[in-house]
């Protein structure tokens, strides 16, 4: 899905990018994005449902787990935590 994304943007233009979509919202609503704004919502909409279910989490007495970027990138490149001095 990621490849998808990410070659989609290569090929897309300004002009897509900037183009209205009509849509329908869950609970029936209608809605209106344009495509930039669609994106950037499937970007973002991932980071809302971690922070909901870190809230479940807590309200039943259980730690998060570390799920951040900044962890990912240590976690898969141990070698980052040398690098730097402090």
């Amino acid at each position: 899905v990621d490849r998808w994304y990410l070659d989609h943007l290569e090929t897309i233009s300004e002009q897509a990018l900037a183009e209205p979509i009509a849509f329908t919202f869950t609970d029936g609503d209608k809605g209106c994005m344009t495509r930039q704004e669609m994106l950037t919502h499937v970007v973002l909409h991932g980071g809302y449902h971690r922070g909901e279910v870190g809230r479940m989490l807590a309200g039943i007495a259980v730690s998060p787990p570390w799920d951040t970027y900044a962890v990912h990138l240590h976690r898969v490149e141990p070698a980052r935590r040398l690098q730097v001095e402090i």
